[in-house]
């Protein structure tokens, strides 16, 4: 999961790995992709759109062509509507750039919202807007452009019993001790604890050939508890899960998973036991050929230890050389979505349809049910050329200067509004949660453009969790 240490693999692979593994592409792409459980306003509400009705007649089929690279069109309400997202589906990949919208009581127009590329499906979500007009406008394309769909959308809470965000904290953070340092940019603050409800503590311990569960370097036993204890004090009454992240690069795991497989289970759970963890997750980049065999049996055995004691199992998983078996998938209690690393024809790593709708309907496919499913969000950049380097969001030189902004001197992030769409969109499909690749590399939570601050604040709009009452009376 480091980012630092990911083995540079060909990213378009990768990608064509995630299109070709979902059925659901067939001719039209994700385009038939279904839309929000919501009323499509566009439908029964407009009044008008000159000579780009095929946008609002619910047909896929059909779509509206531009008169050139950059076009408009303006769509009129019967009377004003409220609503807060926009589902736009694409024909062919063109649109690089594109606006929207509304008409103020005075005339002027006013954009609430641009973004990059559209392609097949593009779910677009903000503050909830009240106008009678809404202008779509493409300032970039690669060519004429077609729009098979402009749907608009109010959609209401969804009344849910949890929503997971995972984030990933390094050893070495825990043991300079910047993570409990009021005055660090990495501090837990009360922010973080109240977003942040689940830890993946990198590195936690490795195996070795003997099935033995080593420390990392420079942290002793004493050590590893004192910060567990230190950060479950931190969060007080906020709900806290603890993930000891193991890796595979310390290990044979050939040897691991058959010599030794019986010894690597009951120390798995004695090291889960002493230490307080709430789970063990996995981080293996990647088992090939027959080790995923080893490690299918591995899971479902090491599953049926922890679930005598209440603990968890979770894997970080990619679409690369993916091959996880029905048994496997099944006994996982969630999956981190490394949906990153990723690269489209723009360069992007991480794009709306790379790093959101294409991995989640990759993993669906292979079985996963939606609430196992975490969607990483990097906050990160990567280079156009898929080149091995990684720039922090927080990194001066490169950080955007707008929430509409993704692209920064040659590099890709998930900006303020890309994170705002993937979360409102792993909502709209009733997935388990998001997941963080990681929170150290945002602005500070009161900076405007913090992405955390984009999650937690689209989590707030989007979802009611249940009281505990409400969820005794429904169990």
């Amino acid at each position: 999961m480091k980012k630092k240490i990911i083995a540079l693999i060909s990213a378009v692979v990768a990608c064509a790995i995630l299109i070709a593994g979902v059925s659901a592409l067939a001719t039209d792409g994700l385009a038939a992709l279904p839309g929000p459980d919501a009323e499509n306003l566009a439908i029964k509400y407009v009044e008008s759109i000159e000579n780009a009705e095929k946008v609002v007649d619910g047909d896929i089929d059909t779509a509206w062509k531009s008169s050139s690279k950059t076009d408009s069109f303006v769509l009129t309400f019967k009377s004003e509507q409220t609503f807060n997202t926009i589902v736009i589906r694409e024909k062919g990949y063109n649109v690089n750039r594109f606006s929207l919208s509304y008409c103020s009581e005075n005339g002027e127009w006013i954009t609430f919202y641009e973004q990059d590329s559209i392609e097949d499906y593009r779910y677009c979500a903000f503050d909830d807007i009240t106008a009678k007009q809404i202008k779509f406008e493409v300032t970039d394309s690669d060519s004429v452009f077609r729009i098979r769909e402009f749907e608009i959308y109010n959609v209401e809470k969804k009344e849910i019993d949890n929503f997971r965000v995972s984030d990933y904290v390094v050893t070495g953070q825990l043991i300079s001790g910047e993570l409990f340092d009021e005055n660090s940019n990495k501090y837990f603050s009360p922010e973080y604890c109240e977003v942040i409800n689940q830890l993946h503590i990198i590195s936690s311990a490795k195996w070795n050939d003997e099935g033995e569960l080593v420390l990392s370097d420079g942290m002793t036993s004493d050590d590893l508890k004192g910060y567990i204890a230190k950060i479950r004090e931190l969060y007080g009454e906020n709900d806290v899960e603890i993930f000891a992240t193991v890796f595979f690069n310390n290990c044979n795991p050939d040897i691991v998973l058959t010599e030794k497989k019986a010894v690597v289970i009951e120390n798995t759970v004695e090291f889960l036991l002493e230490y307080g963890f709430d789970g063990v997750s996995y981080d293996w980049e990647y088992p090939s050929g027959d080790q995923w065999d080893l490690f299918n049996e591995h899971l479902v055995t090491l599953k049926n230890e922890l679930n005598k004691y209440n603990l968890k199992l979770s894997c970080a998983v990619s679409a690369w050389g993916f091959n996880m078996s029905t048994e496997a998938i099944n006994v996982l209690d969630q999956i981190e979505v490394m949906a990153y690393d990723v690269f489209d024809n723009n360069g992007n790593h991480s794009s709306f349809m790379s790093g959101a709708v294409q991995p989640i309907e990759y993993f669906l496919e292979k079985g996963f049910k939606p609430e196992q499913i975490n969607l990483g969000l990097p906050f990160y950049a990567r280079p156009t050329d898929g080149g091995g380097i990684w720039i922090d969001y927080d990194d001066a030189r490169y950080t955007p200067t707008s929430r509409f902004q993704n692209y920064s001197d040659g590099f890709w992030f998930s900006g303020t509004q890309m994170t705002m769409d993937k979360t409102a969109y792993a909502i709209e499909k009733g997935i388990g949660g998001m997941m963080i690749f990681c929170s150290v590399e945002d602005v500070p939570y009161d900076h405007e453009l913090s992405l955390l601050k984009a999650l937690k604040t689209t989590i707030d709009s989007r979802i009611e969790i249940k009281e505990e009452s409400q969820k005794g009376e429904t169990e």
